[in-house]
């Protein structure tokens, strides 16, 4: 959640401008900070894309804006959703090594011990990493469902029919709710912008007004 607001010097500074006309205050602060919102909504977004590797993500679909009235000039931006799996990210597949081993879980040799699992990384600025422990390594695959995701072995067994075979889990990376609010690398990098936008919008409005434009 990222509310958009005025403070008391700015309102002030509007009733100071509009004079005799200092009624239109709550009208000229309403449509200032929902214009800035939504201004907002679109730079955050980009800021987003900018610094996070995730692919097939639309930000915009996710949010969603309560707007400023006259009774209340506040507005606020809500942005919803669950973490992102990790393969909706920037990922390399498993390079499989060279040695033959027999794969408990498919009941065969395979191909592929040693070598390095998959890996992945969120940011743009930052290098591919994965967990290459010898038995917790990452791997792509695609699951009965249909569904493709990066995971990894737990290490605790699932009983079926008898046999001991070990649980997966999905990795995950961000949901876009902490992508936006990243006070290093999104939010914190929008926010001067939002101040600025509110005072360039409040004194377009305050000039639509003196100047008999409504």
């Amino acid at each position: 959640m990222i509310e958009v607001k005025y403070d008391r010097n700015m309102l002030e500074q509007v009733e100071r401008k509009l004079g005799g006309m200092k009624s239109e205050a709550p009208k000229v602060l309403k449509l200032a900070v929902n214009d800035t919102a939504r201004k907002a909504k679109s730079r955050l977004a980009k800021e987003a894309q900018k610094k996070y590797e995730v692919k097939g993500v639309g930000i915009n679909k996710v949010t969603w804006i309560k707007f400023a009235t006259t009774g209340n000039l506040a507005a606020v931006l809500y942005y919803k959703g669950k973490k992102i799996p990790l393969y909706n990210f920037k990922k390399r597949r498993n390079t499989l090594g060279t040695e033959k081993y027999y794969n408990p879980t498919l009941h065969r040799m395979q191909t592929g011990k040693g070598g390095l699992g998959a890996s992945a990384k969120l940011l743009k600025s930052s290098s591919f990493k994965s967990e290459n422990g010898a038995k917790l390594k990452w791997f792509i695959t695609k699951m009965g469902s249909g569904h493709v995701g990066i995971f990894q072995r737990t290490g605790v067994p699932r009983y079926q029919g008898g046999q001991g075979n070990p649980e997966i889990e999905q990795k995950m990376g961000k949901s876009i709710p902490q992508m936006i609010g990243d006070r290093k690398r999104v939010y914190g990098i929008v926010k001067p912008h939002i101040q600025n936008d509110l005072q360039e919008a409040v004194n377009r409005h305050v000039a639509r007004v003196l100047n008999g434009e409504w």
